[in-house]
């Protein structure tokens, strides 16, 4: 194949609408192929809002309907889509679309990559011809689970170029936070395992030397009630604010002096780097990818589950202004140099060209 020559893909994805991570990065990575001179088209699961929401935005999209976890019907629905399109590759993303589009694309003697954004099993990945793991980390969890390393490539997460921030005082003008509060934020779906009822122990620590500081959580999910709960038994609910799901997190990013990720369990983290696009220093757990996003230059890493840790490491960064300065100026440079949309298309076009180069 020429090096140059401009491909011709399909992604599938199961998703029913285009928040959180996963998502956001493969639409970012779409529209980037886009803007590249790659012809990107959809294959999204009939019934999903998600497909409506590609479509919005100029692509288009094969909607099939998906009943099972391996569809017989949907699979020759899915060959037949990516017979008549004439795809050089398909490209999958979360398990049930990687079971049954890889699939598919062995039927129809095209080459599948599969995206795997999480620490998944290797089973829903094993009709691919090669993967991507966004992280290291993913990387030596499929390792581990007997795939093959040369079967996978690296590719991480990129954020678009377009990603808006507001200025600091508009952001806290917006919430009604006075210029001199320190506060520190969360960007997170709120489950358990996102460790949002550790920060807000740590918060409560935290309140005993900083009176004034603000906790502000944007996101949901089902342990909000939990977490609402939590608050007010810690009692720090009046200095906490549940900003719910927002889709332009850049509006609510730049109120915070900190951002604090305390999840127990994370493939990358693509939070974190928007918050570092926001020149946020960070404060996350030691878990999964993290350690390839945050550096010491950018932040500081704890064990997971220990609140008394993110109390710490919050308090020493609280306390020195200075030092938060610095690193908001190395969050800025890495997030540019190493998490940025063109170099996560950069990364897949050079996948892609490698397995069609194999045959």
């Amino acid at each position: 194949m020429e090096s140059n020559k401009s491909l011709s893909v399909l992604q599938i994805c199961s998703a029913s609408q285009a928040i959180y991570g996963a998502v956001q990065s493969l639409m970012t990575l779409a529209r980037m192929q886009r803007e590249v001179g790659t012809r990107v088209e959809f294959l999204t699961f009939a019934g999903k809002q998600f497909g409506g929401q590609v479509r919005a935005e100029g692509f288009p999209v094969h909607e099939v309907k998906v009943g099972a976890k391996i569809d017989p019907r949907a699979i020759l629905r899915m060959r037949r889509v990516i017979l008549d399109g004439r795809f050089d590759l398909v490209h999958t993303h979360l398990s049930t679309s990687s079971v049954n589009g890889c699939i598919a694309a062995r039927f129809a003697k095209v080459p599948s990559i599969a995206t795997v954004h999480g620490m998944s099993g290797k089973l829903s990945f094993s009709a691919a011809t090669h993967l991507i793991a966004v992280s290291e980390e993913v990387k030596r969890h499929l390792v581990r689970q007997g795939v093959r390393g040369e079967k996978i490539s690296v590719v991480h997460n990129g954020l678009a170029a377009d990603f808006k921030v507001l200025d600091r005082a508009t952001a806290r003008l917006n919430l009604g936070i006075s210029d001199t509060d320190l506060v520190v934020g969360t960007v997170s779906r709120v489950t358990p395992k996102k460790g949002i009822e550790d920060a807000l122990a740590a918060v409560a620590g935290l309140k005993q030397e900083f009176p004034a500081l603000r906790y502000l959580v944007v996101g949901d999910g089902d342990g909000l009630e939990l977490c609402r709960a939590l608050a007010n038994d810690l009692g720090i609910a009046p200095s906490v604010t549940f900003a719910g799901y927002q889709t332009e997190v850049g509006e609510f990013l730049p109120a915070m002096d900190l951002f604090l990720f305390p999840t127990h369990k994370e493939a990358m983290g693509i939070a974190l780097v928007e918050a570092m696009a926001a020149g946020l220093p960070c404060v996350a757990t030691n878990v999964g990818g993290i350690p390839e996003v945050v550096t010491r230059e950018t932040g500081r890493l704890t064990p997971a589950k220990d609140p008394q840790a993110l109390e710490r490491e919050c308090a020493a960064l609280l306390r020195d202004a200075s030092l938060r300065a610095k690193m908001s100026k190395a969050a800025l440079e890495r997030c540019h140099e190493s998490f940025s949309a063109v170099a996560m298309e950069r990364g897949t076009d050079a996948v892609y060209r490698q397995v069609l180069a194999r045959g």
